[in-house]
């Protein structure tokens, strides 16, 4: 027996595995945490500069907001 881990792309895959699974060609293991939760995002940040020369702020007109 062999061990796999596969990243399913889209329905159509685990559909296919799904009728695989029927034909008791494979098998899926319940206690795989993995395969449960969706895998993580990968969060970037990229900095930004703003020109504020010339900019002014005007305390009064920030506090009628």
């Amino acid at each position: 027996m062999r061990m796999v881990t596969l990243e399913i792309l889209n329905d159509k895959a685990m559909n296919l595995l799904r009728d695989l699974e029927q034909l008791k060609l494979l098998r899926f293991r319940k206690d795989s945490q993995q395969s449960s939760k969706p895998a993580k995002k990968t969060v970037t940040f990229d900095a930004i500069a703003i020109d504020t020369v010339g900019f002014k702020f005007d305390r009064d007109e920030a506090n009628k907001r």
